[in-house]
């Protein structure tokens, strides 16, 4: 069973452009293999590739959406229960995220 995608969530999903999902989830992956030890394999080049794709084709099948609200659910849990890795993960994503782009983030999940 799927779970419910909170409306904060779906809001930042239908505001954010396509490229801006693929940066979030892309500084989501490069958070997990660098402070998680996530191995790369979890992550390949097949996943990079559909991302790739959705971008051509203006994500039709929804991969980028699925996968933005897989992050978001997962930054919105991560603040809310590791007080000692949120300050870590906020950083990172301020680093490689644009400002504006951060700042939808954390704003529109109210993650501070």
């Amino acid at each position: 069973m799927a779970r419910r995608v909170p409306a904060p969530v779906r809001q930042i999903d239908a505001d954010l452009s396509l490229l801006d999902k693929r940066a979030v989830i892309l500084a989501w992956q490069a958070y997990q293999l660098e402070m998680c030890d996530i191995p790369a394999e979890l992550f390949g080049e097949e996943l990079d590739f559909h991302l790739d794709w959705s971008l051509k084709d203006g994500d039709a099948m929804g991969v980028l959406s699925r996968c933005l609200r897989e992050v978001l659910m997962s930054l919105r849990e991560v603040a809310a229960q590791d007080a000692e890795e949120w300050p870590i993960l906020r950083d990172s994503l301020r680093a490689a995220l644009p400002e504006a782009l951060f700042t939808t983030l954390v704003e529109g999940l109210a993650l501070d």
